[in-house]
């Protein structure tokens, strides 16, 4: 549900999240009803949770999931819905900030969103034995996926020691951690350890930053169970194709005629890049024929196919003067990229084996990424 934010109740997160730490407040999302079934606080209207305060105050029948101590049901200033220990005695569970309750309330939501079964809190256990709590379990099938909202310094040797644990649980584990904390640390995010940073708080709003990319975190979340947030080019992807073309005079001294050639070729997946010059596709002719097909006719434009070059004594694929066929190098190339610079031609295509092989050619580093 909505989280509400009274602007007389705003204040800066460092001083908030110190109150509460200083207090000692734990702001759990879940607790457990007199059936043993679990109740997540954002699951109810705010006239069922009114209802449920009421009949708890009589028969003191919730229990908190960490220690079965008895619950109290509250509201923050900003219009978080929380259970807290009525006595909270020998119980060492860590306190939470607020923030860290509204993350934890969003990826739930998200998930349920996309038809994922998810609970928030959830307790278990590596085949070791060592216990764990995930701040979000979502569930769909097979899948499991843990969301943890990292909103407090940690240092990498932890943050990995956490992930293997969960990895070996069989459990797939995506960090949401507090900007510019992360960034900071130099986490190393990779196949094996994605993470994000997020920026913001309950009165803007949370923002998601990825390499080349930024989104309101519902965007973001909403994006990784629907099964978008990918690591690298995955096959099926779509892909926009752009040929891209300039002008140069043919170097031959006795022709000198002005003709366009083919530049590049960029490919986009999402916010990965991928450039080819002509004699990059040399290894994949039928993806360079494919890209010719769609170029229209142009005037003067230069015809794309094998030619010798006694520069670098062999045969490739290159452009070449529309007027007596002579090669036109990588050089000259780059040159006219800034001369009279076109577009060819633009149309989508979908990741293909061959397309991934090409790509795959030219760089090997895409990382994390919503496509």
């Amino acid at each position: 549900m909505p989280i509400a934010t009274p602007t007389s109740t705003r204040k800066k997160n460092g001083v908030r999240e110190r109150k509460i730490e200083a207090l000692g407040l734990d702001m759990p999302l879940r607790c457990f009803g007199p059936d043993g079934q679990p109740i997540q606080s954002f699951d109810l209207t705010d006239a069922e949770w009114s209802a449920l305060r009421l009949d708890n105050g009589r028969f003191r029948q919730l229990r908190m999931p960490c220690c079965d101590a008895s619950v109290v049901l509250k509201t923050s200033g900003r219009g978080l819905n929380f259970f807290a220990h009525k006595v909270r005695g020998p119980c060492q569970s860590a306190p939470e900030t607020e923030e860290h309750l509204a993350l934890k309330a969003l990826a739930a939501e998200a998930a349920r969103r996309a038809g994922w079964t998810c609970s928030t809190e959830v307790n278990g256990s590596a085949p070791s034995g060592e216990p764990w709590v995930a701040d979000v379990l979502a569930q769909k099938g097979d899948a499991k996926v843990v969301i943890e909202i990292q909103w407090s310094r940690q240092t990498l040797r932890e943050s990995l020691r956490r992930q293997e644990r969960y990895r070996q649980s069989g459990v797939r584990c995506l960090w949401l951690f507090r900007h510019p904390l992360f960034e900071h640390a130099g986490f190393p995010v990779s196949k094996d350890f994605p993470a994000v940073c997020v920026s913001g708080d309950m009165v803007s709003g949370f923002e998601v930053r990825l390499p080349g990319q930024a989104m309101a975190l519902s965007e973001f979340l909403d994006a990784v169970f629907a099964r978008r947030f990918r690591y690298g080019i995955p096959l099926g992807a779509k892909a926009a194709v752009r040929i891209h073309s300039g002008m140069l005079d043919c170097w031959k001294s006795n022709c000198r005629a002005q003709t366009r050639i083919v530049t590049f070729i960029e490919v986009l997946i999402g916010p990965h890049h991928c450039q080819f010059s002509v004699p990059d596709l040399s290894g994949f002719p039928d993806l360079l024929a494919s890209c010719q097909g769609r170029i229209p006719r142009t005037p003067y434009l230069s015809v794309i196919k094998q030619r010798y070059s006694q520069t670098q004594e062999r045969n490739y694929i290159s452009n070449g003067c529309y007027r007596c066929d002579a090669v036109v190098g990588e050089f000259f190339e780059h040159y006219a990229r800034n001369n009279e610079a076109t577009i060819l031609a633009e149309f989508e295509i979908v990741v293909s084996q061959r397309w991934l092989e090409a790509i795959e050619s030219q760089r090997d580093d895409y990382g994390w990424a919503v496509l």
